[in-house]
């Protein structure tokens, strides 16, 4: 199903794929290589979380058409499965698993953030 609305991309280490701030329209799901998910405080980036192979990211934004929370970093050499607002809008209504899924993805990252504060 995935496959039906994705498109792949490509890009070489070092390259950003959105900022923090930008506004959201992609999800973007890992086929190869690490990204680096950063955050920005005071002039400052911190690496906040390392993203691999199977992982996605940029659902925040996808889902609630606000601005991204954080920016997001090639390591190395990277490929992805690229998904715009609207398929997957169009996919999460036709298969509510699919929406499911990411929800339950998205609280569990939820969860490893609260217990890495305590």
């Amino acid at each position: 199903m995935i496959s039906t609305i994705a498109t792949e991309e490509a890009y070489e280490g070092g390259h950003t794929l959105f900022y923090e701030g930008d506004v959201g329209d992609k999800l973007f799901i890992v086929v190869s290589g690490t990204v680096t998910i950063l955050k920005n405080k005071d002039g400052v980036e911190t690496a906040l979380a390392t993203l691999r192979e199977n992982e996605f990211l940029g659902e925040l934004a996808l889902f609630d058409a606000e601005t991204r929370t954080a920016t997001a970093r090639c390591d190395g050499p990277c490929t992805f499965l690229v998904i715009e607002r609207n398929d997957m809008e169009q996919l999460a209504h036709e298969y509510p698993a699919i929406a499911f899924g990411f929800i339950k993805a998205l609280i569990s990252r939820m969860r490893g953030m609260i217990n890495n504060k305590n």
